[in-house]
């Protein structure tokens, strides 16, 4: 019967498809989404580590904790754990797990589900397992630090970190707790289900649907999972249609073929934005990554902190977002991203030829100097180097924009081999040490490190605000670093960027569903008129 309603429904679907002459209308309670499918890998949760993998394996699988905006910040809230204590300061957290909890086969969701799931991650060691790392959790020790104490009660030992900090790992796609029965059941040479939950989620999930299945190339199917502890969503049906090609998701979605073209170019969503067409509109949420430019604080002139501000006032912010960007990105000078905790709304610079030439002429540099600028070949990289070309020259600095592939440019900057970098840093978890640790921590031996920001005291400060667990003081901290990275840091952060997407103007809540991408995606939030 179940392999029926799955036809059934896939032809139903695929009809929208088949009409070019005249606009379709896509069934009220199914949302029909135009996507590159293409760049699936896994939909498994202890595999998957891209984003809309992530997005898809969320809807179908239920952590301890999922992350949700609270007065327009991204919050841990609860998720299969009703509710949870911290002990013994800050290391042992104890989760309370929902009576209603249920995986989409009817089973109930318990304690053991969810220290096979953790256990079942690391144990498969996939891009996912640093997370678990990150707080404590090994290989090694997880027989000791994840542990069931009934049959609704899981305890973690952790490493002394911030609450937000472990909450907020916990609440990612990688955190989906999976039905030890069902996947147990499935498992192929000791693959621990891997092989089965690779394309679907059918009783292995709690989520709010069903990953029904994964056709490569062609579609991923998701069904409403009709035993979710928090109600059936509104929408029975998600078909995710692979579409590669920007152009033609958007002539789907204007045709009302589709609901959703997942990924326009910025060319034609500023198109849509500047000239609205009926039947459609354009959907924007900041992201959860920032662009940045970073100086090697150990070459020449960047040796002097007069020099880098230089920099930092001979830039053309506003230039970049509207010219290159076509404004879909805003002003966001902090490592902290907006929309996250502690973020602060501090844009001290802007483009001044004078004072930059003044900086430089204080520093010794009266005439400038001739620096490289690396960078990787994507167009919107490229239009922003040879635009901070063009404004560095204004104040005598004569630039030379090298490009070369990604993985090429990382590894020099790995080994602290460039001069300038103008690059980007995406966001693994909705918390500010996610950043701090990378862009002020030379010690983790990341972004600062790199650049060769050996600076104590941004160090302190960042691992301090890691381990407080009192809000009130950990804004402070924060709010002291930010203010001292803005000041000091050989980083110039150019802008958050906006995601964004163009739906049929039916569909209600995708702007709430969307806010924290690429972090998370709630479907649940999606219905339609």
């Amino acid at each position: 019967m179940r392999k029926r309603a799955t036809v059934l429904i896939l032809a139903f679907l695929s009809c929208f498809f088949l009409v070019t002459h005249s606009p379709a209308a896509t069934p009220k309670d199914s949302l029909v989404i135009a996507a590159d499918t293409q760049i699936l890998i896994s939909l498994d949760p202890a595999v998957c580590y891209e984003t809309l993998a992530a997005q898809i394996t969320e809807a179908g699988y239920s952590g301890l904790t999922h992350i949700d905006y609270v007065n327009g910040v991204l919050t841990p809230v609860p998720g299969l754990a009703e509710s949870w204590e911290i002990l013994e300061d800050g290391t042992k957290y104890v989760f309370h797990l929902r009576e209603n909890a249920r995986f989409s086969n009817g089973d109930p969701v318990t304690a053991d589900d969810v220290v096979f799931s953790f256990q079942r991650l690391l144990s498969i060691y996939k891009s996912p397992a640093w997370l678990l790392e990150e707080i404590g959790l090994t290989r090694e020790n997880m027989q000791e630090t994840i542990t069931k104490k009934d049959d609704r009660t899981v305890v973690l030992k952790t490493k002394p970190l911030a609450p937000n900090i472990i909450l907020s790992i916990l609440g990612g796609a990688w955190g989906g707790i999976v039905n030890k029965k069902v996947v147990m059941a499935n498992e192929v040479n000791g693959d621990l289900g891997e092989a089965y939950l690779l394309d679907k989620s059918v009783g292995a999930g709690a989520g709010p649907y069903e990953i029904v299945e994964w056709k490569r190339n062609d579609h991923v199917l998701l069904r409403a999972n009709q035993y979710f502890w928090a109600g059936v969503p509104a929408i029975k049906q998600i078909f995710i249609k692979d579409v590669p090609e920007s152009t033609t998701q958007f002539l789907l979605v204007q045709k009302g073929d589709v609901d959703v073209a997942w990924r326009v170019t910025t060319e034609q969503a500023a198109q849509l934005r500047d000239s609205p067409q009926k039947g459609v509109k354009l959907i924007a949420v900041p992201s959860q990554s920032n662009e940045y430019i970073a100086m090697n604080a150990q070459w020449g002139p960047f040796k002097d902190e007069r020099v880098v501000k230089a920099v930092k006032y001979a830039i053309d912010y506003d230039a970049i977002i509207n010219s290159v960007l076509r404004g879909f990105a805003v002003l966001n000078q902090n490592f902290i991203p907006i929309g996250y905790f502690g973020y602060i709304e501090m844009n001290p610079y802007k483009k001044d030829v004078a004072k930059a030439k003044q900086l430089l002429k204080d520093a010794g540099y009266p005439d400038g100097f001739e620096v490289e600028i690396l960078t990787n070949p994507t167009q919107i990289r490229m239009d922003e180097a040879v635009l901070v070309q063009s404004n560095f020259a204004e104040v005598g600095i004569k630039a030379t924009v090298t490009t070369m592939p990604a993985s090429e440019m990382y590894a020099k900057f790995r080994q602290q081999g460039h001069q300038i970098i103008l690059a980007g840093w995406g966001i693994d978890y909705p918390d500010p040490d996610a950043l701090a640790k990378p862009f002020a921590n030379y010690r983790v031996k990341q972004l600062a490190w790199r650049t060769m920001w050996y600076d104590d005291h941004a160090a302190d400060l960042a691992e301090k605000a890691g381990l407080e667990l009192n809000e009130e003081r950990r804004l402070e901290l924060y709010k002291e670093l930010q203010e001292y990275w803005i000041e000091k840091s050989p980083f110039v952060m150019l802008y958050q960027p906006l995601d964004f997407w163009v739906i049929r103007d039916n569909v209600l809540g995708f702007e709430d569903a969307a806010a924290g991408y690429s972090i998370t995606f709630d479907f649940t939030k999606i219905s339609k008129k």
